[in-house]
Protein backbone atom coordinates (compact mmCIF):
# COMPACT_ATOMS: atom_id res chain seq x y z
CA UNK A 1 0.00 0.00 0.00
CA UNK A 2 1.59 3.08 -1.29
CA UNK A 3 -0.53 6.79 -0.02
CA UNK A 4 0.85 10.44 -0.83
CA UNK A 5 1.00 12.22 2.20
CA UNK A 6 -2.33 14.81 2.85
CA UNK A 7 -1.40 18.35 2.81
CA UNK A 8 -0.91 19.95 5.98
CA UNK A 9 -4.33 21.18 6.02
CA UNK A 10 -5.84 17.91 6.10
CA UNK A 11 -3.06 16.35 8.77
CA UNK A 12 -5.03 18.37 11.28
CA UNK A 13 -7.80 16.53 10.48
CA UNK A 14 -6.66 13.30 11.77
CA UNK A 15 -9.55 11.58 13.92
CA UNK A 16 -9.85 8.47 15.85
CA UNK A 17 -7.09 5.33 15.12
CA UNK A 18 -7.72 1.83 14.74
CA UNK A 19 -6.13 0.41 17.04
CA UNK A 20 -6.55 -4.19 18.32
CA UNK A 21 -9.22 -5.46 20.35
CA UNK A 22 -9.60 -8.71 21.95
CA UNK A 23 -12.60 -9.53 19.89
CA UNK A 24 -10.92 -9.05 16.89
CA UNK A 25 -7.72 -10.66 18.06
CA UNK A 26 -9.83 -13.61 19.03
CA UNK A 27 -11.30 -14.50 15.99
CA UNK A 28 -8.05 -13.83 13.75
CA UNK A 29 -6.37 -16.60 16.21
CA UNK A 30 -9.40 -19.36 14.71
CA UNK A 31 -8.82 -18.83 11.31
CA UNK A 32 -7.93 -15.01 10.35
CA UNK A 33 -5.69 -13.15 8.42
CA UNK A 34 -2.34 -14.33 8.08
CA UNK A 35 -1.02 -10.26 8.44
CA UNK A 36 -3.04 -9.65 11.81
CA UNK A 37 -4.65 -6.85 9.75
CA UNK A 38 -7.97 -8.18 10.86
CA UNK A 39 -7.05 -7.57 14.44
CA UNK A 40 -7.92 -4.20 14.53
CA UNK A 41 -10.74 -1.64 16.70
CA UNK A 42 -10.93 1.48 18.07
CA UNK A 43 -9.11 3.90 20.26
CA UNK A 44 -8.22 7.62 20.50
CA UNK A 45 -5.15 9.06 18.80
CA UNK A 46 -2.78 12.17 19.96
CA UNK A 47 -1.71 13.44 16.74
CA UNK A 48 1.62 15.56 17.05
CA UNK A 49 0.20 17.15 13.36
CA UNK A 50 -0.48 20.73 14.54
CA UNK A 51 3.58 21.20 15.43
CA UNK A 52 5.16 19.34 12.44
CA UNK A 53 2.34 21.73 10.20
CA UNK A 54 3.93 24.81 11.79
CA UNK A 55 7.42 23.82 10.83
CA UNK A 56 8.85 25.84 7.73
CA UNK A 57 11.22 25.32 5.16
CA UNK A 58 15.41 26.22 5.76
CA UNK A 59 16.65 27.13 2.59
CA UNK A 60 20.17 26.22 3.52
CA UNK A 61 18.98 22.48 4.72
CA UNK A 62 16.86 21.74 1.27
CA UNK A 63 20.75 22.93 -0.01
CA UNK A 64 22.29 20.14 1.71
CA UNK A 65 20.07 17.33 -0.54
CA UNK A 66 20.96 15.23 -3.37
CA UNK A 67 20.66 17.03 -6.46
CA UNK A 68 18.16 14.19 -7.80
CA UNK A 69 15.63 14.71 -4.73
CA UNK A 70 15.82 18.55 -4.28
CA UNK A 71 14.67 18.32 -8.16
CA UNK A 72 11.94 15.92 -7.43
CA UNK A 73 11.23 17.56 -4.50
CA UNK A 74 9.98 14.51 -3.25
CA UNK A 75 11.13 11.71 -1.28
CA UNK A 76 10.04 7.77 -0.84
CA UNK A 77 10.25 6.64 2.68
CA UNK A 78 9.42 3.24 3.41
CA UNK A 79 7.81 2.11 7.26
CA UNK A 80 5.61 -1.33 8.93
CA UNK A 81 1.94 0.35 9.60
CA UNK A 82 1.40 -2.30 12.35
CA UNK A 83 3.39 -0.89 15.15
CA UNK A 84 1.75 1.26 17.42
CA UNK A 85 2.51 4.02 18.52
CA UNK A 86 5.06 4.24 16.03
CA UNK A 87 3.29 3.83 12.87
CA UNK A 88 -0.56 2.78 12.50
CA UNK A 89 -3.26 2.91 10.42
CA UNK A 90 -6.24 5.33 11.07
CA UNK A 91 -9.50 4.22 10.67
CA UNK A 92 -10.00 4.71 7.21
CA UNK A 93 -7.82 1.77 6.78
CA UNK A 94 -5.05 3.70 4.54
CA UNK A 95 -3.80 6.39 5.75
CA UNK A 96 -0.52 5.84 8.29
CA UNK A 97 -0.28 7.54 11.21
CA UNK A 98 1.49 7.97 14.77
CA UNK A 99 4.99 9.37 15.91
CA UNK A 100 6.94 8.47 12.91
CA UNK A 101 4.81 10.07 10.72
CA UNK A 102 4.47 13.35 12.84
CA UNK A 103 8.37 13.23 12.59
CA UNK A 104 8.35 12.93 8.90
CA UNK A 105 5.79 15.55 8.42
CA UNK A 106 8.44 17.86 10.39
CA UNK A 107 11.74 16.93 8.79
CA UNK A 108 10.73 16.76 5.29
CA UNK A 109 8.73 20.15 5.70
CA UNK A 110 11.74 21.49 7.21
CA UNK A 111 13.70 20.19 4.21
CA UNK A 112 11.39 21.92 1.27
CA UNK A 113 10.36 18.60 -0.06
CA UNK A 114 7.07 16.00 0.12
CA UNK A 115 7.35 12.28 0.67
CA UNK A 116 5.51 9.31 -0.13
CA UNK A 117 5.25 6.66 2.51
CA UNK A 118 4.84 2.95 1.64
CA UNK A 119 3.35 0.34 4.01
CA UNK A 120 6.22 -2.67 3.37
CA UNK A 121 6.32 -6.30 5.44
CA UNK A 122 9.11 -5.17 8.56
CA UNK A 123 11.69 -7.69 6.75
CA UNK A 124 11.18 -6.60 3.64
CA UNK A 125 11.93 -2.77 4.36
CA UNK A 126 16.18 -3.02 4.11
CA UNK A 127 15.94 -5.29 0.97
CA UNK A 128 13.64 -2.67 -0.43
CA UNK A 129 16.62 -0.06 0.12
CA UNK A 130 19.09 -2.34 -0.77
CA UNK A 131 16.87 -2.36 -4.65
CA UNK A 132 16.81 1.61 -4.63
CA UNK A 133 12.64 1.17 -4.17
CA UNK A 134 12.88 3.81 -0.59
CA UNK A 135 15.37 6.66 -0.26
CA UNK A 136 14.49 6.49 4.02
CA UNK A 137 13.27 3.75 6.09
CA UNK A 138 10.97 5.21 8.88
CA UNK A 139 9.88 2.40 11.04
CA UNK A 140 11.02 2.67 14.88
CA UNK A 141 14.09 0.41 13.45
CA UNK A 142 16.49 -0.43 16.07
CA UNK A 143 20.36 0.79 15.48
CA UNK A 144 22.53 -2.21 16.13
CA UNK A 145 26.42 -2.31 15.24
CA UNK A 146 25.04 -5.73 13.10
CA UNK A 147 22.94 -3.38 11.07
CA UNK A 148 25.47 -0.95 10.81
CA UNK A 149 27.90 -2.90 9.26
CA UNK A 150 25.37 -2.43 5.98
CA UNK A 151 23.56 0.76 6.86
CA UNK A 152 23.81 3.76 8.37
CA UNK A 153 21.07 5.21 11.20
CA UNK A 154 19.71 9.07 12.04
CA UNK A 155 19.27 8.21 15.49
CA UNK A 156 15.90 10.10 16.40
CA UNK A 157 14.33 8.15 19.92
CA UNK A 158 15.79 5.88 23.00
CA UNK A 159 13.77 2.51 23.38
CA UNK A 160 13.62 -0.55 25.94
CA UNK A 161 12.15 -3.66 25.59
CA UNK A 162 9.02 -5.25 26.78
CA UNK A 163 7.89 -8.78 27.93
CA UNK A 164 4.27 -8.50 27.11
CA UNK A 165 2.39 -11.64 28.47
CA UNK A 166 -1.90 -12.22 29.34
CA UNK A 167 -3.38 -10.10 31.54
CA UNK A 168 -2.88 -11.27 35.21
CA UNK A 169 0.97 -12.78 34.03
CA UNK A 170 -0.40 -16.48 34.45
CA UNK A 171 3.12 -17.75 34.47
CA UNK A 172 4.89 -15.29 36.48
CA UNK A 173 7.32 -13.37 34.39
CA UNK A 174 9.31 -10.80 35.37
CA UNK A 175 12.77 -11.35 33.89
CA UNK A 176 14.39 -12.69 30.85
CA UNK A 177 15.57 -15.64 32.72
CA UNK A 178 12.07 -16.24 33.13
CA UNK A 179 11.81 -16.94 29.17
CA UNK A 180 13.60 -20.11 29.45
CA UNK A 181 12.25 -22.79 28.01
CA UNK A 182 8.61 -20.62 27.31
CA UNK A 183 7.40 -20.02 24.41
CA UNK A 184 7.73 -16.30 23.35
CA UNK A 185 6.69 -14.46 19.97
CA UNK A 186 9.00 -12.28 18.26
CA UNK A 187 8.50 -9.89 15.01
CA UNK A 188 10.56 -11.33 12.43
CA UNK A 189 14.01 -10.06 11.55
CA UNK A 190 13.78 -7.11 14.46
CA UNK A 191 16.61 -6.24 16.91
CA UNK A 192 14.14 -8.24 19.35
CA UNK A 193 14.74 -11.17 17.70
CA UNK A 194 17.98 -11.17 17.66
CA UNK A 195 18.14 -10.50 21.36
CA UNK A 196 16.24 -13.88 22.38
CA UNK A 197 18.63 -15.56 20.20
CA UNK A 198 21.12 -14.05 21.91
CA UNK A 199 19.95 -14.91 25.73
CA UNK A 200 19.88 -18.24 23.80
CA UNK A 201 23.27 -18.66 24.21
CA UNK A 202 23.69 -17.09 27.50
CA UNK A 203 21.00 -16.83 30.18
CA UNK A 204 18.86 -19.66 28.52
CA UNK A 205 21.54 -21.47 27.46
CA UNK A 206 20.42 -24.98 29.14
CA UNK A 207 16.73 -24.30 28.32
CA UNK A 208 16.39 -22.62 25.10
CA UNK A 209 13.61 -20.17 24.89
CA UNK A 210 10.68 -21.69 22.07
CA UNK A 211 11.07 -18.48 19.77
CA UNK A 212 8.53 -17.67 17.27
CA UNK A 213 9.15 -15.86 14.51
CA UNK A 214 6.07 -14.04 12.88
CA UNK A 215 5.54 -11.12 9.91
CA UNK A 216 3.69 -8.71 12.17
CA UNK A 217 4.03 -7.45 16.01
CA UNK A 218 0.19 -8.40 16.09
CA UNK A 219 0.90 -11.80 15.10
CA UNK A 220 3.40 -12.04 17.96
CA UNK A 221 0.22 -11.02 20.19
CA UNK A 222 -2.38 -13.19 19.03
CA UNK A 223 0.07 -15.71 19.97
CA UNK A 224 -0.07 -14.92 23.46
CA UNK A 225 -3.82 -13.98 23.04
CA UNK A 226 -4.30 -18.06 21.77
CA UNK A 227 -2.20 -19.29 24.69
CA UNK A 228 0.50 -20.48 21.82
CA UNK A 229 3.01 -18.16 23.35
CA UNK A 230 4.08 -17.20 27.63
CA UNK A 231 4.96 -13.73 26.09
CA UNK A 232 5.64 -11.59 23.25
CA UNK A 233 9.31 -9.30 23.01
CA UNK A 234 8.58 -6.09 21.36
CA UNK A 235 10.06 -2.58 21.97
CA UNK A 236 8.45 -0.92 25.37
CA UNK A 237 6.86 2.09 23.77
CA UNK A 238 4.83 -0.74 21.63
CA UNK A 239 4.57 -2.88 24.49
CA UNK A 240 3.03 -0.09 27.05
CA UNK A 241 0.90 0.71 24.22
CA UNK A 242 -0.64 -2.37 23.71
CA UNK A 243 -1.20 -3.27 27.03
CA UNK A 244 -2.99 -0.26 27.55
CA UNK A 245 -5.57 -0.01 25.12
CA UNK A 246 -6.12 -3.47 23.61
CA UNK A 247 -9.53 -3.80 25.67
CA UNK A 248 -9.23 -1.26 27.95
CA UNK A 249 -6.26 -2.52 28.58
CA UNK A 250 -7.40 -6.07 30.06
CA UNK A 251 -5.89 -7.93 27.78
CA UNK A 252 -2.40 -8.00 28.32
CA UNK A 253 0.15 -6.58 30.96
CA UNK A 254 4.31 -5.43 30.62
CA UNK A 255 6.09 -7.94 32.87
CA UNK A 256 9.29 -6.57 33.34
CA UNK A 257 8.97 -2.93 35.81
CA UNK A 258 12.44 -1.57 34.75
CA UNK A 259 13.47 -0.98 31.28
CA UNK A 260 15.55 -4.02 29.15
CA UNK A 261 18.52 -2.80 27.13
CA UNK A 262 17.96 0.74 26.06
CA UNK A 263 18.72 0.96 22.57
CA UNK A 264 18.73 4.05 19.84
CA UNK A 265 15.60 4.09 17.04
CA UNK A 266 16.97 5.48 13.80
CA UNK A 267 15.62 6.54 10.04
CA UNK A 268 17.80 3.81 7.72
CA UNK A 269 20.13 4.76 4.76
CA UNK A 270 22.29 3.56 2.32
CA UNK A 271 25.89 3.73 3.46
CA UNK A 272 26.61 5.39 -0.09
CA UNK A 273 23.61 7.91 0.67
CA UNK A 274 25.64 10.34 3.08
CA UNK A 275 24.84 13.64 0.81
CA UNK A 276 21.03 12.48 2.23
CA UNK A 277 21.86 11.32 5.21
CA UNK A 278 23.47 14.30 6.51
CA UNK A 279 20.84 16.75 5.34
CA UNK A 280 18.24 14.40 7.13
CA UNK A 281 20.48 14.80 10.40
CA UNK A 282 20.13 18.35 10.28
CA UNK A 283 17.05 18.87 9.94
CA UNK A 284 16.20 16.68 12.58
CA UNK A 285 18.74 18.44 14.83
CA UNK A 286 16.69 21.69 13.69
CA UNK A 287 13.52 20.27 15.34
CA UNK A 288 15.72 19.39 18.33
CA UNK A 289 16.75 22.88 19.05
CA UNK A 290 13.93 24.98 18.21
CA UNK A 291 11.38 22.60 20.78
CA UNK A 292 9.35 20.89 17.43
CA UNK A 293 10.59 17.73 17.73
CA UNK A 294 9.82 17.98 22.19
CA UNK A 295 6.26 19.11 20.85
CA UNK A 296 5.58 16.29 18.81
CA UNK A 297 6.79 13.57 21.27
CA UNK A 298 4.55 14.97 23.95
CA UNK A 299 1.65 15.37 21.94
CA UNK A 300 2.13 11.26 21.78
CA UNK A 301 3.40 10.80 25.08
CA UNK A 302 6.60 9.25 24.09
CA UNK A 303 8.83 12.35 25.53
CA UNK A 304 10.19 9.97 27.84
CA UNK A 305 12.44 8.47 24.90
CA UNK A 306 13.47 11.67 23.55
CA UNK A 307 17.13 12.46 22.37
CA UNK A 308 19.04 15.56 22.99
CA UNK A 309 20.93 15.22 19.86
CA UNK A 310 20.74 13.67 15.91
CA UNK A 311 23.57 11.24 16.23
CA UNK A 312 24.79 8.85 13.61
CA UNK A 313 25.19 5.21 13.97
CA UNK A 314 24.99 5.66 18.21
CA UNK A 315 24.05 1.74 18.64
CA UNK A 316 26.52 0.15 20.22
CA UNK A 317 24.48 -3.59 20.99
Amino acid sequence: MSARRPTLTSRRARGAALLLAVAALTAACGGGSDSGDDAAGSAASTAGGDAAAEVEADQELNAMLPDDIRQAGTLEVGTEALYPPYEYLDEDGQTIIGLDPDLLDAITARLGVDYTLTNTAFDGLLPALDGDRFDVIAAAVTDTTARQQNYDFVDYFQAGQAIVVAAGNPEDITAVEDLCGQPVSVLVSSAQESLLNEFNGDQCAADPIQITSLPTDQDALLQVQSGRATASFTQEPVGRYNAAQIAGGNAFEVANTETLFPSPLGYVFDKEDTQLRDAWQAALQSLIDDGTYTDILEARELDSGAVDEATINAGTQ
